[in-house]
């Protein structure tokens, strides 16, 4: 399977090194053999297939496979879907662009997906919407698909039917490449925001690896992002912060980051371990960052790990463990205004739960989508966990497709029913070529037999 790598060495260094399993399908080990069995299928709804339009034109595509499609719903009942991909023009695969589709709700249908912003390589959207509808995005772009170029990390907000203009959000000269953003948005619709970059290594460090970089956060203040406050002091030139996940808990910020010693390929396979720490809405410091767990073997961190708010109070972090073709998947919560997390519960152990993604009911229940399998035989799983802990048996979303699904996201919407979009390669295609979508989400298993 194509792997979509071939942009830059620079990139290719990021994703590979740092991605602790292949980002679309893990690959099995030759000694090893598939553990246990997998979630069984259930019958979903219809599923939705997103159409690309370049200049009015239906256009073929194909996704950029390292970023997942990002979902969000509005208060409305609409929602928006943001992924990269190059549309097939008559010359030939575009521009690496971010497209966007937005959900009707009166006509119940997904509008053509769009190019927004500028004529660059566009990537790791993160998005969120507050209490008025309002869509606020950010995403890295580069000017030229080179790896002599660097990235930035962009804000457009839409407030009506027009993007804004994409706008800086942290300019400096020495910035390097700008990525990894995560955003969070508050009760009062404060907007915050923790990436990563490289303004404080030296020329030499910048130009060797893109992992050689700190996290910094931002906060939008009356219109303008502040300046940027580092999260964490590096403590040696080769220990990297990577994949930093910010999330609200009441009046605190909570950020959860993977950590990784080392410059070789296989030192940065895994993180060593996973540090959070927290900050007040209003501002100020971090608080001096904690441990979460370390690897003791396998793989950790990275893509394998998401956390999300909890309505009802505090966050919650879920994350796998994989080795030797067995993932552990788990979870930990962090109470309101607590100091220290819940004791780790293992949710599933597998062939599957690879990298989990979270959403949270307003009543507390956490639906996680996964994928579920290896290799060329990867479905989308889903597992529904209770307030106390409770859950059923995992279950796979995608019953029946023909080819892969793989890379999926979770949102719910006002009622919280959750809305889940995925990537869909068809059986004996080599790119993935489709974005799909699944409203109103099943995740309760099949009756016994």
């Amino acid at each position: 399977m194509s792997q979509l790598l071939s942009w830059a060495v620079a990139l290719f260094v990021l994703v590979a090194a740092l991605n602790p399993t292949p980002s679309f399908a893990q690959d099995a080990e030759p000694e090893a053999s598939p553990a246990g069995t997998l979630p069984p299928e259930v019958a979903q709804p219809g599923f939705d297939v997103f159409r690309v339009s370049s200049g009015g034109s239906g256009r073929a595509y194909r996704v950029w496979e390292e970023w997942v499609p990002q979902v969000v719903n509005t208060p409305d009942g609409s929602a928006w879907v943001f992924f990269t991909a190059q549309a097939r023009e008559d010359e030939g695969y575009g521009t690496r662009r971010l497209f966007a589709s937005r959900f009707d709700p009166t006509l119940a249908i997904w509008s053509p997906a769009e190019a927004i912003g500028k004529e660059t390589t566009q990537f790791g959207a993160t998005a969120a919407v507050d209490s008025k509808g309002a869509i606020h995005l950010v995403y890295s772009e580069r000017q030229m698909d080179t790896d002599e170029a660097w990235s930035q990390l962009v804000y457009q907000r839409l407030d009506g039917t027009d993007w804004s203009d994409p706008e800086a959000i942290a300019p400096h000269p020495d910035a390097g490449h700008q990525m990894l953003p995560s955003l969070a948005i508050g009760r009062d619709d404060d907007l915050h925001l923790i990436w990563r970059d490289q303004r404080l290594v030296s020329a030499e460090q910048r130009l060797a690896l893109p992992t050689n970089a700190d996290l910094f956060s931002s906060d939008l203040v009356d219109g303008k992002w502040s300046d940027p406050v580092q999260v964490k002091v590096r403590e040696a030139a080769d220990v990297n912060p990577a994949w930093p996940h910010l999330a609200i808990d009441g009046d605190r910020l909570v950020v959860v980051w993977s950590i990784y010693e080392g410059s070789t390929a296989e030192e940065m396979r895994s993180a060593a371990r996973v540090e959070w720490s927290v900050r007040a809405r209003g501002g100020g410091d971090w608080s001096a960052p904690q441990v979460l767990f370390r690897r003791e073997s396998g793989d950790a961190g990275g893509r394998l790990i998401d956390l999300a708010s909890d309505p009802t109070g505090g966050v919650v972090v879920v994350y796998g463990l994989y080795d030797k073709s067995v993932n552990q998947l788990y979870l930990q919560r962090l109470s309101p205004r607590a100091e220290a997390w819940s004791e780790p519960l293992l949710l599933t152990s597998g062939d599957y739960g690879y990298l989990p993604v979270a959403a949270i009911d307003p009543e507390g229940f956490v639906y996680i989508v996964f994928n579920s399998g290896r290799n060329r035989d990867v479905d989308i799983g889903g597992l529904k966990v209770a307030p106390d802990g409770s859950h059923e048996i995992a279950v796979s979303l995608t019953p029946g497709e023909g080819g892969i699904t793989a890379r999926a996201s979770i949102a719910l919407d006002h009622n919280g029913v959750p809305w889940v979009v995925y990537m869909h390669q068809p059986t004996g295609a080599s790119n993935v070529t489709e974005i799909q979508g699944v409203r109103a989400a099943r995740f309760t298993p099949p009756p016994a037999p």
